[in-house]
């Protein structure tokens, strides 16, 4: 037998391995079925989209290695991977919606040349909860773990059958509350869209500053996430200097200036934590059209 006859038998093998491994069948299952024929990406994209949706623990690992980023962060990029920025309301209104939508090259909402489309079919609504792989990679994550909201078809069942033991579904009302406990740690919410997820939209996570890979690398300079298209305003009428909004500011967009709380526009995303953590109501959002128009899918879909 030729040496190239034996390195292919080999490398055969090893491709069935991890089949199986990921598979636990010789056939595809019915998720993996419907995530392969979902688009026309080429096939190198749906292979590493396959393994993406998974085993994203594995996959996201390298980023979370201070060497790997040292030597190729320099070629990091949103472009293809990247997130909105939403409110607690907004969403909120992307979990409830409840008839068909199919919003695509939203260049407006989402201000990147790829991965923008926003997709959901029937059956409405198909959300699975699964645990964060963002923070698998930490030592000491911020808990719980099973934050991340996957969105839609095939996705939600892909998920689930692929990562059993990390991912269940659930409810709307579930994945409300999930939303709901993750604002008043002091997580901001983001919409998720990447390009070996066949250009479309796909999770809500719930970041944190210290796990969230994606947070991490828009600190390093990395265009990753979009602007919420809000922009917070402080009445100092009612502000009674309590110090909140600039300890919960996960982009420290607020700071003091004397014993008044001052806005760093330039830094801050629109998130809204600083709104429903005020507690005397002193500061509120408003639409800023300057920095982006927010993912409020009751207004994109009329």
């Amino acid at each position: 037998m030729e040496k190239w006859e034996i390195v292919l038998i080999i490398f055969c093998l090893v491709i069935m391995l991890v089949w199986m491994a990921l598979e636990r069948s010789f056939l595809p299952r019915n998720s993996t079925a419907a995530f392969w024929r979902l688009s026309n990406l080429p096939l190198w994209k749906k292979i590493e989209g396959y393994f993406y949706a998974s085993r994203p623990v594995w996959y996201l690992k390298p980023a979370a290695w201070p060497w790997v980023m040292r030597h190729f962060g320099k070629n990091e990029s949103g472009d293809t991977y990247h997130a909105k920025v939403m409110t607690r309301q907004d969403a909120s209104r992307l979990l409830t919606i409840n008839q068909p939508i199919s919003l695509t090259n939203l260049e407006h909402v989402i201000p990147y040349p790829v991965a923008r489309s926003i997709i959901l079919q029937d059956p409405l609504p198909s959300i699975a909860v699964m645990e964060c792989p963002c923070r698998l990679q930490q030592k000491n994550p911020c808990t719980p773990i099973d934050v991340c909201l996957v969105i839609g078809e095939p996705f939600a069942s892909f998920i689930v059958e692929h990562q059993s033991t990390r991912a269940r579904r659930i409810e709307v009302q579930e994945a409300l509350d999930i939303i709901e406990a993750e604002e008043n740690r002091g997580h901001i919410h983001t919409a998720w869209f990447k390009d070996v997820m066949h250009n479309r939209f796909y999770a809500i996570c719930n970041c944190c500053s210290c796990c969230c890979l994606g947070m991490k690398s828009f600190f390093r300079g990395v265009n990753r996430m979009a602007h919420s298209g809000y922009s917070p305003v402080i009445d100092y009428e009612y502000c009674i200097n309590c110090g909140n909004c600039t300890s919960i500011c996960p982009f420290g967009a607020i700071q003091l200036n004397g014993e008044l709380p001052e806005l760093d526009t330039a830094k801050c995303m629109g998130c809204g934590i600083c709104v429903s953590h005020c507690p005397s109501e002193a500061i509120s959002l408003l639409l800023a059209p300057e920095r982006g128009i927010p993912l409020d899918i009751g207004e994109l879909v009329h």
